[in-house]
């Protein structure tokens, strides 16, 4: 029987594999009581589109939601990936600031929603949004109408401007990156 000694070299190497192994589990294992507290959705052009995102967006009704809309969800990460595209094509033409009475006039009103100051500031809380973000919000809603305006006419006849921005919009998705990350049936916002 031989009862040599493995070589040191093998005994390293074994030693290094194992404390690689375990450094693996460890990086990946997640403890037991893990929660998730965002979750990226999408990327358009760089920018993520959180799971906190559409919560808020779904809290303050900031994307009208059809009620035949089969997943909510969904539904709001496209809009908020359309929203997206478009604020980066109004970053490039600037038009003009909307009126800041427009914006307070906006945020009293989902104040007002909301019923007190105080359950408002509860569901900016819930969202992690806070109202200076709500109010830039609103103010990129804004300008994105004066631009959809500037560029497809204010009085343009509804059901052609619509398929024309979309068109528009089809065309923006073409040359930027977007990259939807999650399945978002289920995703609980």
């Amino acid at each position: 029987m031989n009862m040599s000694k493995p070589a040191p070299a093998l005994v390293a190497s074994t030693f290094t594999r194992t404390i690689m192994i375990a450094v693996v589990a460890t990086l990946f294992a997640q403890p037991a009581g893990a929660e998730v507290i965002d979750r990226i959705l999408a990327v358009v052009g760089g920018q993520p589109i959180l799971l906190s995102d559409v919560a808020a967006a779904r809290q303050f009704q900031l994307v009208k939601i059809p009620a035949a809309a089969a997943d909510p969800v969904a539904y709001t990460v496209e809009r908020l990936i359309d929203r997206t595209l478009m604020l980066a094509e109004v970053e490039r033409f600037q038009p003009p600031e909307p009126d800041p009475i427009e914006m307070t006039i906006r945020v009293d009103a989902l104040e007002q929603r909301a019923g007190s100051a105080d359950a408002f500031d509860r569901l900016l809380s819930i969202t992690g949004m806070t109202r200076d973000e709500l109010r830039r919000y609103i103010r990129n809603d804004l300008r994105i109408t004066t631009y959809l305006n500037q560029r497809f006419g204010a009085n343009a006849e509804g059901a052609a401007r619509d398929a024309a921005i979309r068109t528009w919009l089809a065309e923006l998705r073409k040359r930027s990156g977007v990259t939807l990350l999650s399945t978002t049936r289920g995703a609980g916002a």
